[in-house]
């Protein structure tokens, strides 16, 4: 089953302290109690776990990302809890509910973000600043990374869109790779093309052709939060 984890570490000590740090931001809108985190206006909400300091949380973020500040990291090697937002519904609209309830957290005194779901890091200001994009360009952004192995380029965390990845042979110019990758992500976002085995796609008029084959998604165990149970679809040059 998929699910969209979210990871947010704090520099709070107790429970206490992150409901003190919600009402004096945004009074009584936002509560959690137990394991469930919403809003008291529009009553959407989601799973909430908090957990103990993360030992190696800043090395995970430092690892995960090309370039994090070192203000960040500071933080980071500080933080004494993480939270965990957790949906078991997938789909465009839960995306930005969760995009959204991160960004409460964040304002409340989170530090930074992981999408543990997809395994993409994000900087406090760079979330904020995407979350209130209205191109969803931005919102695709947050919620799916790609990756490079020894065989293919993929990108992983489009099952948060309730929808397959995407993948292509690693032995395409890298560049090219991207952006065929986040064409078709995108197309599929915007248009919702239904779509099988020998389709053609070409992300614009000098590009390749491409051929499409699903398969499924070995790359992750089933049981891991980036596992995506829609599967791949194989992008081979025509």
């Amino acid at each position: 089953m998929s699910k969209i984890v979210v990871c947010i570490p704090t520099e709070f000590d107790s429970r206490t302290a992150l409901a003190r740090a919600l009402e004096s931001r945004y009074g009584t809108d936002y509560v959690f109690i137990g394991r469930v985190f919403k809003s008291t206006v529009t009553g959407e909400g989601c799973e909430m776990e908090i957990s103990d300091r993360e030992p190696d949380l800043a090395t995970d973020f430092e690892s995960g990302r090309d370039k994090i500040s070192a203000a960040t990291i500071q933080h980071l090697n500080r933080h004494r809890q993480v939270i965990y937002l957790i949906s078991r519904d997938t789909g465009h609209d839960v995306c930005q509910q969760m995009a959204k309830f991160t960004k409460i957290l964040l304002n409340a005194g989170g530090i930074a973000v992981k999408v543990a779901s997809a395994g993409v890091f994000w900087e406090k200001a760079e979330w904020l600043e995407r979350q209130d994009s209205e191109d969803i360009f931005d919102l695709y952004r947050l919620f799916v990374g790609l990756v490079e192995t020894d065989d293919i380029y993929y990108s992983c965390g489009m099952h948060d869109f309730a929808k397959a990845d995407v993948a292509i042979a690693i032995s395409e110019d890298i560049g090219l790779a991207i952006y065929v990758m986040n064409v078709f992500n995108y197309y599929r976002l915007t248009e919702s093309p239904i779509l099988q085995d020998g389709h053609t796609f070409q992300p614009d008029i000098e590009s390749p052709v491409y051929r499409l084959e699903w398969m499924a998604d070995r790359e992750y165990a089933p049981d891991s939060w980036q596992h995506n149970i829609h599967g791949r679809w194989y992008l081979s040059r025509i």
